[in-house]
């Protein structure tokens, strides 16, 4: 009797520490794939402002050797211009532009991280005179009103999957 509750003891143990292993093994699977993918995703964006194009021509490579590494094109530029004292964040793609009378609006997409899209914006602003005041705020997305003097940007940045972020910019200064 005392073997066999020996035996079921070792058995337990075992199942136990295969356990405990396997949920080792899936968190340093997820580490090791946010320590690779963010450092790859910032020189992607670094060489694809350096050289146009790039990313395509990469894609186009890296699809016809291995198509489980191609990675996810940003989206292109659409008509317009970029809008505000503010230089767009790094990594952002025009994806509209609009122009009615004084009222002008453009929106950039692509993945960044929310709190650092939002910090870019408001210290980029600040560091031009301009003085800002919160119109909405929730978890996954900010309204911010930049004034001086005569000219107006409404800057609203919003978390839209994971790591999609958009930021909405509309001005009515000439």
């Amino acid at each position: 009797m005392a073997l066999l509750l020996l035996f079921g003891l070792f058995v337990w143990a075992v199942v136990a520490l295969i356990g405990w292993l396997f949920g080792q093994a899936q968190g340093w699977m997820g580490t090791a794939r946010e320590v690779v993918s963010e450092p790859a995703r910032g020189v992607l964006e670094q060489v694809e402002q350096a050289v146009p194009g790039a990313r395509e021509k990469l894609d186009a490579h890296l699809g016809s050797l291995m198509p489980a590494l191609k990675t996810v094109a940003t989206p292109r530029d659409v008509s317009g211009t970029d809008l505000g004292p503010v230089p767009r964040y790094q990594g952002l793609a025009r994806t509209y532009w609009s122009r009615e009378g004084e009222k002008v609006e453009v929106e950039y997409a692509g993945r960044a991280d929310y709190a650092a899209v939002l910090d870019h914006y408001a210290k980029g602003f600040a560091a031009r005179g301009f003085v800002r005041a919160v119109q909405s705020a929730s978890q996954d997305a900010e309204t911010h009103k930049f004034t001086k003097g005569d000219e107006r940007f409404n800057v609203k940045v919003a978390q839209k999957d994971q790591d999609g972020i958009s930021v909405r910019i509309e001005t009515t200064s000439p």
